[in-house]
């Protein structure tokens, strides 16, 4: 090296002797501007920083997510938590012919906060909900010795579902699709699950829960468990196709209930949370109740464009009737900014989904250079219970709702940063009913929401 050269090594070895967050990203911002320069080569600016990488971790220093690591990297402790502000505003045309306006809606749709972390061979998290009351959202830990076979036991979210796997941090609207219903997805819940990662690119999960979702006890009188069974495989992970997803994935699960039933029913609101369009509950005698679900899964991703759907039947079968229900969504999105959805596309042990977006350049009001990144989104969704009416004698709607609904939506998402994001959702929604059955018409819905998490 020249004098240059070994100044800037001299620098950069120095700043790796401070220990907090903002230096260390000096440091690779001063490497990344060396290299621009011309006083540091690529070659050179990649060895200073995996020596910065190094000396960071053998003094077990303050890591760059809130929190705390070991020296040898095999113990840590991570502070998280999220706020969601959302805004709604609802227009309806209802069944008297009449167009009605809801208002506009503030609402903390979510708040959690809660750690996470490691020890040795075992993965912990335990987060908590504050919004309009304080329940317990997630308490798990992972025995993750070997990667092939791992188990997690506590309240944890199952793997069923690509949209349910998603964090609410980053799906693609401000709510998810007809098929995240209890109906046909569970989420949170109580047991244990077994999963892995055989090879790369391939995932399964089998799990054993109560089945009546989270922080619910399984009824008294109900004595059998609903059993979950998830594997996907992303075919661009696996054969390497550069920036590319290629995702598959297959759900199923089965959960038989004594004869008290549903335990919550099954209801079904539109997608911009206003209008419950859908209520149903075990009618009166239908006896014992056995649940069946599939689905399917699928992503495809290239470069900036993104398009993404599901499909979920589940029959349920009574004494006295077998009726089916349905829904599907497809959703359609293109990074105005130029990032790749590839890039937050994770294949993990549970199951692949997309995780957080990171902009090109992040929004800086200060040089006015950065801009986010900037996402446009449409999508069409389906609801289908037809074969649910007032007078069955296996599950039964109640009178004046409707049991079909079609749902047109467009969005759009501003990331500022990899941390916060403003999303603005517009939901149709067309409602269906059973001969001789009357009620609202459609529903119009205007979203917005604001987001910060750590």
């Amino acid at each position: 090296m020249n004098k240059n050269k070994l100044l800037a090594s001299a620098m950069a070895v120095a700043l790796t002797a401070l220990s907090t967050n903002a230096v260390a990203d000096a440091t690779q911002d001063l490497i990344d501007a060396l290299v621009t320069k011309g006083v540091l080569s690529p070659n050179e600016a990649e060895i200073l920083a995996e020596q910065h990488k190094a000396e960071a971790k053998s003094e077990g220093r303050v890591t760059n997510k809130l929190g705390l690591e070991s020296a040898d990297g095999k113990k840590s402790i991570k502070i998280s938590g999220r706020v969601q502000m959302d805004w709604r505003d609802f227009d309806m045309d209802t069944a008297a012919n009449e167009d009605k306006s809801d208002g506009g809606n503030f609402d903390i749709r979510r708040a959690y906060f809660g750690v996470s972390g490691k020890y040795d061979y075992i993965k912990y998290k335990f987060n908590g909900s504050f919004g309009s009351s304080t329940t317990l959202d997630v308490a798990e830990f992972h025995l993750t010795y070997y990667k092939p076979l791992q188990i997690v036991f506590g309240q944890f979210k199952t793997s069923m579902s690509l949209e349910e796997r998603t964090s609410s941090r980053f799906i693609n609207f401000t709510e998810r699709s007809y098929v995240n219903n209890a109906a046909f997805t569970s989420a949170k819940d109580k047991g244990f699950s077994i999963y892995g990662t055989p090879t790369k690119g391939f995932n399964y999960a089998y799990a054993m829960v109560n089945g009546y979702g989270q922080n619910k006890d399984t009824p008294d009188g109900n004595d059998t468990y609903a059993h979950i069974f998830h594997a996907d495989v992303d075919l661009a992970t696996m054969n390497k196709w550069k920036n590319q997803v290629a995702h598959l994935g297959v759900n199923y699960r089965m959960h038989d209930t004594e004869d008290n039933g549903l335990a919550r029913g099954i209801s079904q609101s539109t997608l911009g949370r206003g209008y419950k369009f859908f209520d149903a509950d075990l009618a009166s005698g239908a006896g014992d109740l056995e649940m069946k679900t599939m689905g399917l899964e699928a992503a495809y991703a290239t470069g900036s464009f993104k398009i993404q759907g599901e499909y979920a039947t589940t029959e349920f079968d009574t004494s006295a009737e077998t009726q089916d229900m349905d829904a599907f969504y497809v959703d359609v999105g293109w990074l105005l900014t130029g990032e790749k959805y590839s890039k937050a596309y994770k294949s993990s042990s549970m199951g692949g989904k997309f995780d957080r977006i990171k902009p090109n350049s992040n929004f800086n009001p200060e040089t006015g250079k950065g801009i986010g990144a900037w996402e446009l989104m449409a999508g069409y969704n389906k609801f289908d219970a037809s074969e649910m009416k007032v007078a069955s004698t296996g599950i039964a709607t109640d009178a004046g709702k409707a049991n079909e609904s079609d749902s047109w939506r467009v969005g759009v998402k501003w990331v500022l940063d990899p941390q916060t994001r403003i999303m603005l959702s517009y939901v149709d929604t067309d409602f269906d009913y059973e001969a001789g059955q009357t009620g609202d018409k459609d529903e119009q819905a205007i979203n917005i929401r604001t987001q910060f998490d750590f």
